[in-house]
């Protein structure tokens, strides 16, 4: 729906205005109506209009001061100027401050109507993009993020990711979140609900945090904030988040304040660490510090433990017995073979194996638990027996061939695309990540996943609209449109003109 305000001193003249906007335009509301440019300043900044008609000769401020005031403050703003005076000058000045628009008195119903449905294209083409550079800067966040964890080689350096990310300098520290929920089993679709609630609640917050992404129960983030309080922050963001979700506990580890990118592992490790004390505790965050350091050299074999990781990726069969083993041991020494520290230690294990394998791309739950094992020797064939299981997984994903995933999402988009499919949908449908699956699909077919969904719609649409006499509405919703409006302004942007016209030529 798009806010209109209308700007006269004349009521008969909004009155008229609205009304044919109602007739003929009826996406369209009119949120405030205002007698002259003070008022429209006024109600300009408590109404957030997207397009103002504004007139020019009023009383108390002219409407081309009230439109450079408005603009000052709400630059996104459009701003159709009305006039019943032809002079040069009034719009060179509107168009100084960006007035792209503007209508002599009187006017006709089909000029009022061209310049609405320019200033609407716009508005509709800003809001596109800020949708998909919000949905971009959300994907370079997690790329950030794996790209630390993991160890990526990028052709970006500190520099290009300050500048992409917003971020002046890379101090800070490492978070990791864990959300524990009171329900026995936990579904895609409630980890997509925790995760939006865990960005409204950073984009509230008046740190600057980079998110990755949600593996198993588990988000790393970045603080890009001086550590002047860890626990204010912690405290902070635990009880915003658990304001928005309910029969479900948030826990933070915290890791230690790094001055550059290259000190990250380290403050990921000590966040990891710090989670851990309070992993199964009543407290709902831990700090690292030098108790935690501690207790460190009495849990993981890291470098072992990557080594472990390295062959999983390389689906290094030969060599992955005797590193678990070797790895095993190690873990069981440093433990002092205490039962409940090597479960612990064994099922972040499989967390961290559950983020290597979602970076190869593949959808595959490895969490385990190990509740019910009693000596050391259990827990660790049934970890092995499930090492296998995911090797064999990632090895029979490989031979069947990510190309052939790809066109089965084709095959799935051309069959599904009259509904309202999001690339999330459809990469779960295949098995593969939202994000590996996004950039797999553009490289192999040289387009978007939405370009692509979008260029089907239309073509059944030219189809409908040359082979039968649906009406405009029927054809939007056949082609996965709900807004018939929405549905003219696409096809209208792709085409070059709009579909009554397309029937017309081609009928």
């Amino acid at each position: 729906m798009i806010k209109i305000m209308l700007v006269d001193d004349e009521a008969i003249e909004r009155k008229g205005l609205q009304m044919l906007l109602n007739k003929h335009r009826p996406d369209s509301e009119v949120v405030a109506e205002a007698g002259n440019g003070k008022e429209a300043i006024d109600l300009a900044m408590m109404t957030e209009p997207d397009l103002i008609f504004m007139d020019i000769k009023m009383p108390e401020y002219d409407g081309i001061y009230a439109a450079e005031q408005i603009l000052t403050s709400r630059p996104k703003t459009k701003i159709i100027m009305v006039s019943a005076y032809d002079t040069f000058d009034y719009a060179k000045k509107a168009m100084k401050f960006g007035v792209k628009e503007y209508l002599l008195k009187p006017n006709s119903v089909a000029e009022v109507l061209t310049a609405y449905d320019a200033m609407v294209q716009e508005v509709d083409q800003e809001n596109m993009l800020q949708s998909c550079l919000k949905q971009a800067n959300g994907l370079i966040e997690m790329e950030f993020i794996l790209t630390l964890l993991l160890n990526h080689v990028h052709d970006f350096d500190t520099e290009s990711w300050s500048e992409w990310l917003h971020v002046d300098d890379m101090k800070g520290f490492v978070i990791v979140l864990l959300f524990q929920s009171e329900h026995p089993s936990v579904t895609h679709q409630d980890k997509q609900g925790w995760y939006a609630s865990l960005k409204n609640v950073v984009a509230k917050t008046p740190y600057q945090i980079l998110l990755g992404p949600l593996t198993g129960f588990q988000v790393p983030a970045f603080v890009n904030y001086d550590a002047t309080n860890f626990n204010i922050f912690a405290r902070s963001i635990i009880h915003q988040l658990q304001r928005e979700l309910t029969n479900l506990k948030v826990k933070i580890g915290v890791g230690n304040a790094i001055d550059n990118l290259e000190q990250f592992a380290t403050s990921y490790e000590h966040a990891m660490h710090a989670l851990e004390q309070v992993q199964d505790s009543q407290a709902n965050y831990a700090v690292y510090n030098n108790q935690a350091a501690t207790t460190k050299k009495t849990l993981v074999p890291f470098a072992e433990e990557k080594r472990i990781l390295e062959a999983i990726k390389k689906g290094d069969e030969t060599s992955i017995d005797q590193l678990f083993d070797r790895y095993f041991m190690s873990l069981q020494q440093n433990a002092n073979y205490q039962l409940s520290i090597i479960k612990k230690a064994m099922t972040n294990f499989f967390v961290i194996l559950h983020r290597v394998i979602n970076e190869l791309g593949l959808t595959l739950d490895t969490e385990m638990e190990f509740s019910q094992f009693n000596t050391p020797y259990q827990i660790k064939e049934a970890a092995k027996a499930h090492l296998y299981y995911v090797m064999q997984q990632i090895k029979d994903w490989r031979d069947s061939g990510v190309r052939g995933l790809l066109l089965q999402a084709k095959a799935y988009m051309e069959s599904n695309f009259e509904k309202n499919i999001s690339l999330e949908q459809v990469a779960t449908d295949i098995g593969l990540s939202s994000y590996y699956f996004s950039k797999l699909f553009k490289e192999y077919f040289e387009v978007t996943f939405i370009d692509y969904l979008t260029q089907m719609r239309l073509e059944r649409a030219k189809e409908l609209l040359v082979n039968t006499n649906y009406s405009l509405k029927e054809i939007a919703l056949s082609t996965g449109y709900k807004d018939p409006n929405y549905f003219s302004r696409v096809f209208k942007k792709e085409i070059n003109q709009t579909p009554s016209a397309y029937r017309k030529n081609h009928k």
